[in-house]
């Protein structure tokens, strides 16, 4: 595999069990050797140069292992004293609410973790990643666990990690939705090989030939989607009730012209979209060519 993480991005890393994603993590980061080619992290090899190469990097496994006997505040003290965060203890508690509250756990601060969810876990994980500001965040399945509220906190939080502070995040997940919410570019890898390298929107139209449009109107004739179904480049209507999806050859917008066709049938249009879920259809696709008749996810 030949991969390349540029500063500032946030690339979601996806594919199926056993492909090799947590193999590839544990490369960057140094925990194995790899048996050919080359690894660099800010310049630098994670094995030989590990402290340079590491320096600015944190790490949030799938599975956390944290210690329960502790307290939230009492793991992150022991992270400050390892990263040599300042000694003084209004700077490491500053520093420890900050990550706390960034994380939205600042009221379990003094709950013993053998008493928190998973989810709680998970958010702590992650807390303890932002520990003293890292340039680069490595997190394999950072959504595990979470309610949606929490995700969609997460996702503001890595989006300002990387937009405002001008950090990297790489991102392994299971989560389409997430990944093409959240990501700016992804990597599809399938036996340890990386299949698709690209910007979301770019991989997609690699990958599939055709794109999807919802339609919800009120008033719809079968006329009207007769000369919906005659647009060029329209290849499929599935009526849904009031909504129609439309499958679309190619990756023309022909929404302009959909719409004008509704409108002036008479009929109500409430809504006319791209649909949201191209990611997933995408990933499936691209196994799915890889593994001929096998659906993976």
């Amino acid at each position: 595999m030949d991969l390349e993480v540029q500063k500032g991005q946030v690339v979601g890393f996806l594919g199926p069990n056993g492909s090799g994603k947590t193999t590839c993590i544990r490369l960057i980061l140094g925990l194995i050797r790899a048996s050919s080619g080359t690894v660099r992290v800010n310049g630098y090899d994670p094995i030989s140069k590990h402290v340079r190469a590491l320096r600015h990097v944190a790490y949030s496994p799938e599975l956390p292992n944290l210690q329960t006997f502790l307290t939230p505040t009492e793991l992150l003290s022991l992270v400050s004293h390892e990263l040599g965060l300042p000694s003084s203890s209004n700077g490491r508690q500053e520093e420890i609410r900050r990550v706390l509250e960034l994380v939205g756990i600042l009221e379990y601060a003094d709950t013993k973790i053998a008493k928190l969810s998973k989810g709680m876990v998970q958010r702590l994980s992650v807390a303890q990643a932002m520990m003293g500001s890292p340039e680069v965040l490595i997190l394999d399945e950072p959504m595990i666990g979470l309610d949606p509220a929490g995700s969609a906190h997460f996702r503001e939080v890595f989006r300002e990690f990387a937009s405002q502070k001008g950090g990297t995040v790489f991102m392994s997940s299971h989560i389409m939705s997430e990944v093409e919410s959240l990501c700016t570019s992804v990597a599809i890898i399938h036996g340890g090989r990386i299949l698709y390298h690209g910007k979301v929107v770019d991989v997609i139209q690699k990958v599939l030939d055709y794109s999807v449009i919802y339609l919800e109107a009120q008033g719809l004739t079968e006329q009207t989607i007769g000369k919906i179904r005659e647009i060029a480049s329209v290849s499929k209507i599935v009526p849904e009730g009031d909504s129609l999806e439309i499958i679309v050859q190619g990756h023309t917008d022909v929404r302009p012209d959909i719409s004008d066709l509704v409108v002036k049938s008479g009929a109500k249009l409430y809504s006319i979209r791209q649909a949201e879920n191209m990611l997933e259809r995408a990933y499936i696709e691209a196994l799915s060519k890889t593994n001929p008749g096998q659906r993976t996810i």
